[in-house]
């Protein structure tokens, strides 16, 4: 009798240390179980710069722009390429990634940050389990050239070992599929190939697709501010400037002075590429075989475009006038954070 007691209050024991787990953890799901996000995603993704501000650059900026400077004059001394010739995209991108990755600040991130408004953040808070990150992001990344990211996202699964379906996909190319100024038949065909590679690693996930950045109105909105003020050997520069710099200006036609009829129809040019990727995504939901989308079994969420005052956009933007400041990545998390907090 005595025996039988003892064993009563062992199992009692036992069954006090599993219910303390869970409302320690929340669930022991949440404690084994993490949710596992995918990210394929672009220097905005990589928060370049983001702890600087048109205008207010920081100490740091000014570091990173000589040396930047530096690797540039040399590369085209050297090598005899441009950093900022568009020409050709794969090349661009190529030596971007290589050479000037240190510009991140991945920490500041709205899709792979650590900050209180930052997508992982946020899940933890809200699940109260962990976020196993695949960050696959690549400098000046986009539908072009998604080949570099995915072929850094097989590395990683290689590497981590777990090849099952993540609950996200993050699809966040932005911008430079437009920058790139190619033909809109590229356009949707290099859509259609990245997501049908996408499906064919991960058929059954939530693909998540950030919209395609007004890149135009930025540009427009800002030209005329002063971007860095003039100190440590470096000259006073504007927007426009950092635009003629990169080579933004000379790629999409656009200038201070460029007339209202050329931006109208860089505008509606925008709004095409839009609607390609918009149709790409209505076939991925029909799981549409000649698309290549036929083993899809997930679900497709799309992000809406941010939306900021026009004459206001210079206020998110950092001291480069083409990437989010801390202000415009907590827009960007809110947006993806709306679009993605009923399917947790």
């Amino acid at each position: 009798m005595k025996y039988c007691l003892g064993i009563r209050q062992l199992v009692l024991f036992f069954m006090a240390i599993v219910l303390a787990a869970f409302n320690h953890q929340g669930t022991a799901f949440a404690a084994q179980d993490p949710v596992k996000m995918v990210v394929l995603g672009d220097s905005v993704t990589m928060g370049v710069w983001a702890d600087s501000s048109v205008g207010d650059p920081g100490n740091r900026f000014y570091r990173e722009a000589i040396q930047l400077q530096i690797q540039a004059n040399l590369m085209a001394l050297v090598g005899g390429r441009k950093v900022n010739d568009l020409s050709n995209a794969k090349k661009y991108a190529a030596v971007i990634d290589r050479f000037f990755g240190f510009i991140g600040r991945k920490n500041l991130s709205a899709l792979i940050g650590n900050q209180n408004y930052s997508i992982p953040t946020l899940i933890k808070e809200r699940t109260g389990r962990d976020v196993e990150l695949l960050e696959a992001t690549v400098m000046a990344g986009c539908y072009e050239i998604s080949e570099f990211a995915l072929a850094k996202l097989d590395r990683l699964i290689s590497q981590n070992g777990n090849s099952a379906d993540p609950q996200f996909v993050f699809v966040d190319f932005n911008a430079m599929d437009f920058v790139f100024n190619l033909p809109q038949e590229n356009y949707q065909l290099n859509v259609r190939r990245t997501l049908a590679a996408i499906v064919q690693r991960f058929p059954r996930s939530t693909i998540v697709v950030s919209p395609l950045v007004n890149i135009v109105k930025v540009m427009t909105s800002s030209f005329d501010k002063l971007a860095v003020p003039g100190r440590f050997g470096l000259g006073r520069m504007t927007c426009a400037d950092s635009y003629n710099k990169v080579g933004f200006d000379q790629s999409l036609g656009l200038n201070p002075s460029t007339p209202s009829d050329e931006i109208a129809a860089k505008l509606s040019k925008l709004e095409d590429m839009r609607e390609i990727l918009a149709s790409e995504l209505d076939a991925l939901e029909r799981s549409d075989g000649e698309m290549g989308f036929a083993s899809f079994e997930g679900k497709v969420i799309r992000v809406a475009e941010t939306s900021t005052p026009e004459r206001q956009i210079y206020n998110y933007l950092a001291a480069d006038c083409i990437h989010p400041n801390v202000e415009g990545q907590k827009l960007l998390a809110k947006q993806i954070w709306s679009a993605i907090e009923d399917s947790l």
